[in-house]
């Protein structure tokens, strides 16, 4: 089987789900082989993962691996799904990481030491820019706070809908995504997706999922801090903000006094954390 098969096989797997994507993904990764799935080869799986994976096949239409594979075909973008040695380390340990991924650049090796920025207020895109200049990268779903991280010399990563384009906004994403075009662009969904709710919650769990780390620099930030928690994420949040009382006491939030702390906090989180499976 090719590694194209394969990523066609977690395609159209993952179009026959009903409801959120992550199981699918972890059924997957517990199979070891989309294909074999597709095939209707349960073997191996528990009892809740074989339940969920006979509910996705009843669901599979024929066709569907063709029309999987001529998307990827078609796609500009480059394509990674949870089999691919290439799935970022950092959402691999996510409970909710998503099947697959486009992306519109290259992701490295030492972007697993990132932080993710919440939020487009003015204090996102300072954010950015410090912890670039620290050598970190950065995840974010504004393409504003994005190119604050490029202009400091540094790389971002830019999460949402797109069709393997650079998303909307002042983002120039490298045509080889090295270190020249500090900006890749990463989607969770299928090609000409419109944004909408759903598609905003996921993008802010990929955003959280993909990075070490979360900085909230807003009030509306809340929901994003309580997902990065959920993921094991450390949080580091801006003073003054009314969630962190309600989140801080189980843990894992850090209250920084300015930029300059939450660069230096930052590297030394990623710095003394070790993961098996990075980027």
């Amino acid at each position: 089987m090719s590694v194209t098969e394969e990523q066609a096989a977690v395609l159209a797997l993952t179009r026959a789900t009903a409801g959120p994507w992550h199981h699918t993904a972890r059924v997957v990764e517990a199979a070891g082989s989309a294909l074999r799935l597709v095939r209707g080869d349960l073997g191996g799986l528990g009892g809740h993962d074989r339940a969920h994976a006979a509910r996705v096949l009843a669901r599979l239409r024929p066709g569907d691996l063709g029309r999987a594979e001529a998307l990827i075909a078609s796609c500009p973008a480059a394509l990674v799904t949870v089999l691919d040695d290439g799935y970022p380390g950092n959402l691999a340990y996510a409970y909710n990481l998503q099947p697959f991924l486009w992306v519109r650049g290259r992701l490295e090796a030492g972007d697993h030491r990132s932080v993710a920025v919440t939020g487009d207020a003015p204090g996102a895109c300072a954010a950015a820019r410090a912890l670039a200049a620290a050598g970190l990268t950065v995840v974010c779903d504004e393409p504003r706070t994005a190119a604050a991280a490029a202009a400091a010399g540094g790389r971002a990563i830019v999460v949402g809908p797109h069709d393997g384009q650079p998303m909307t906004g002042a983002v120039a994403v490298g045509p080889d995504g090295g270190r020249d075009g500090g900006i890749v662009a990463v989607s969770p969904f299928w090609p000409g997706t419109a944004a909408t709710a759903r598609t905003r919650a996921v993008t802010g769990l990929v955003t959280s999922g993909l990075a070490a780390a979360l900085y909230a620099a807003d009030a509306g930030d809340g929901e994003r801090a309580a997902m990065a928690l959920s993921q094991g994420k450390h949080v580091f949040a801006a003073p003054g903000l009314p969630w962190t009382p309600r989140l801080a006491y189980r843990g894992g939030v850090t209250v920084v006094a300015g930029i300059d702390e939450l660069a230096r906090q930052a590297v030394n989180l990623v710095d003394v954390t070790r993961l098996t499976t990075v980027f």
